[in-house]
């Protein structure tokens, strides 16, 4: 816009849109709406008592007040310091500390808060030039703005970077809560809101939200950052018609360094793009393959760090990341830092974890490092070495002793016990090699007899144990969002097994298995893990084998939930019900076309020729995949229905109201047949809800395990 030609200082835009816009929408939070003039107003307050070169630190959670503190401390001269959410005691002293006693830079006006190298906080000084500069560069590389939703948060700079840019161009910010995809949903549809900034991790969830439904055509822009952005990702969103538009930044320069125009997003959907306007990138010493340092300049660059020397002007930044440029002179991130670690747009110091553990008494020696992880980007995984006769404390003691000292999203997803941890003659520890042995492996497995292998997959570290079980045409992958949710919401750790014949339990000899197998491999997994008792939950074909796990195992289980599971052999002729027999058909397809064959017929016949046709050419190619699991599955060899009644666990079966019609009588001869068990129908759901939209059978599941007694 020509006339913020020059634009520098927030505080007086804000003046400018309140005596020339004062009526307009300036924040929309929940059904408060604030406008241009009331937002002025509360920054006036927020800035009372601020004398200029005063450092002030505040609490920011996404909000209007927060937005209004930030341009009040800035407007009466002070230095805003947002810090985030969630943090720890210890963590947040350690900030308070970086900001009182380390020397502020000349023109500083904000500073953020990131995990430094050693694990001591730093604080990234900025100007309010180099702000300005930020927003004019995405500005000038996005299409016009009509509105902003905000689903980040305001001690970041991709959060703050929405702020500065909505302001420039004078229009309205609609703030939904950053863990909270139908809140988001909701405001995409919206339509004066016409771009989004969101991490990964959101995207995730918001297309398994949306079942990968297209967006409003009012969406224009949603740039990716905030950590790695998967490349499949990025794939999935294009066919899905969203404009996403992968990006490179860092807190040193202000947010964004590239991106990649939706334009060309399906052209290099592995690249970060080309340098916004004004932005410079460059690679040092690349080897053989391009590959070598990403060194980024501009004007939106930093100040320097608190307590450290002021950065020279125009001096390239060593970000530390490794990259090429491709030959259309895009960016493409082979690493992140070497040591810090990005979980869905929060930095993760390693050494300031690894420090936590080693103080446990049991740990003589520990690293921390990234694994790649197809939602956050990067997740925290460590190895640990227990000392002379220690005892093993297990996973959760480990879980909850880091707990204590850090924020959540710093404690590890994983803990690989190592007898020794992989150091250099100086004892420096070699991450790259700690990193090759555990990087590309998201899943754990455990060999079971016949030679056959199932995998797992952890989420969450809260104290109750709930194992998830998926269902035919599925795998625990599939079932992460419902994974995560359920952790959160019950404060679980949530243990998704991949079942014989499915996931990375595939057969090498497909063929169908007796329920019994299924049984022996849920108390094996149990055993291994040492879990006396867990909550089962079951979807579909895994529904099957947790009743059967409950009434076979009775001492193991602690409850039982079923997502409509397809327990055949209750089926009556009275019950109006055609339970398809598939087994030889599915042995036929699957030695005649392979797994995908397999899937296919599997599906046809168990749900009709108009659900095969109705799904994508995604969808497909994802259950074809599965084909061994419908061999597996095929037969319902060795099920004891009498043995229901033996349950003594407390029982939920689970329907949806929009789905297939024959798991309705079955669901309800369970419950006659199982003593104590409890009925749920959730109207509008259909039998892939667990997940495609996995809210309602979370909270279903969270009311029922709240209604126990302790």
């Amino acid at each position: 816009m020509s006339e913020l030609a020059g634009w520098v200082s927030a505080g007086d835009r804000l003046r400018e849109l309140a005596s020339t816009r004062g009526d307009a929408t300036a924040l929309v939070e929940g059904a408060v709406v604030t406008t241009w003039a009331k937002l002025d107003a509360a920054a006036d307050v927020a800035g009372q008592g601020v004398t200029p070169g005063d450092v002030v630190p505040f609490d920011a959670p996404a909000g209007a007040w927060t937005i209004a503190r930030i341009l009040g401390v800035l407007r009466a001269g002070g230095v805003a310091a947002p810090l985030p959410t969630g943090m720890t005691p210890a963590e947040r002293a350690a900030m308070l500390e970086v900001l009182r006693d380390a020397p502020v830079p000349p023109c500083t006006a904000l500073v953020v808060m990131t995990s430094g190298t050693a694990g001591r906080p730093k604080g990234v000084a900025h100007s309010e030039a180099s702000l300005a500069a930020s927003a004019a560069a995405w500005r000038a590389a996005l299409p016009p703005a009509t509105g902003w939703i905000l689903a980040l948060g305001l001690a970041h700079v991709a959060g703050l970077g929405v702020v500065w840019r909505a302001i420039a161009d004078g229009v309205p910010i609609r703030i939904v809560p950053a863990a909270d995809p139908a809140a988001l949903a909701d405001a995409i549809r919206d339509p004066g809101m016409s771009h989004v900034s969101l991490v990964p991790a959101q995207l995730v969830r918001l297309l398994d939200l949306l079942g990968d439904a297209p967006p409003p055509p009012s969406l224009r822009a949603v740039p990716l950052g905030g950590g790695a952005v998967p490349e499949a990702l990025v794939r999935r969103a294009l066919a899905a018609g969203w404009p996403v538009a992968p990006t490179y930044g860092l807190s040193e320069m202000g947010s964004g360094v590239t991106a990649l125009p939706v334009a060309e997003a399906a052209l290099a959907p592995g690249s970060a793009g080309r340098p916004l306007p004004g932005m410079t990138v460059s690679i040092a010493d690349p080897d053989a393959d391009g590959v070598g340092e990403i060194l980024v300049a501009g004007p939106s660059a930093f100040l320097g760090y608190l307590g450290e020397r002021p950065r020279v002007a125009g001096e390239p930044f060593q970000t530390g990341d490794l990259g090429r440029l491709d030959s259309g002179g895009r960016l493409v991130v082979v690493d992140r830092r070497t040591d810090r670690i990005v979980r869905g747009g929060e930095n993760i110091a390693p050494a300031e974890v690894e420090a936590v553990l080693a103080a446990h008494p049991s740990i003589a020696d520990a690293g921390v490092v990234a694994r790649r992880d197809a939602a956050l980007g990067q997740v925290p995984v460590a190895a640990i070495v227990l000392g002379d006769g220690a005892p093993d404390p297990g996973d959760a003691e480990l879980a909850a002793h880091c707990r204590g000292q850090l924020a959540g999203f710093k404690v590890p997803v994983a803990f690989v016990r190592l007898d020794i941890l992989p150091r250099g003659s100086s004892g420096k520890l070699r991450r790259s090699d700690l990193r090759a042995l555990i990087d590309g492996a998201p899943e754990g497995q455990l060999a079971r007899s016949g030679g056959d292998r199932i995998g797992w997959r952890i989420s969450g570290d809260g104290p109750r144990q709930l194992v998830l079980l998926h269902g035919t045409l599925s795998s625990a992958r599939q079932l992460d969002l419902l994974a995560r949710e359920l952790a959160a919401a019950c404060g679980a750790t949530v243990h998704a097994l991949d079942r014989r014949g499915s996931g990375t339990g595939r057969l090498a000899e497909p063929r169908p298995l007796d329920i019994r197998l299924h049984v022996a491999d849920v108390v094996a997994y149990l055993d291994a893990r040492g879990i006396d008792r867990a909550d089962l939950v079951g979807v579909s074909f895994g529904g099957v084998v947790a009743l059967e796990t409950a009434a076979r195992q009775p001492a193991r289980v602690a409850t039982v939930v079923a997502y409509e599971p397809p327990y055949g052999p209750v089926v009556r002729d009275d019950m109006g019900v055609e339970f398809p027999p598939v087994v030889g058909r599915v042995q036929a397809a699957y030695e005649a076309g392979g797994s995908a064959a397999a899937a296919e017929l599997f599906l046809r016949t168990v749900a009709g020729d108009a659900a095969w046709e109705r799904l994508s050419e995604r969808s497909r190619s994802s259950l074809a995949q599965e084909g061994v699991g419908a061999v597996a599955d095929a037969t319902q060899d060795g099920f004891d229905p009498d043995g229901l009644a033996r349950i003594c666990a407390p029982v939920l079966l689970l329907t949806g109201g929009a789905s297939d019609a024959f798991y309705t009588p079955i669901a309800d001869e369970l419950a006659r047949r199982i003593p104590g068990a409890r009925r749920a129908t959730l109207e509008g759901l259909a039998h892939t809800a667990p997940i495609n939209r996995p809210n309602r059978v979370v909270e279903a599941i969270r009311a029922f395990l709240e209604s126990l007694p302790a």
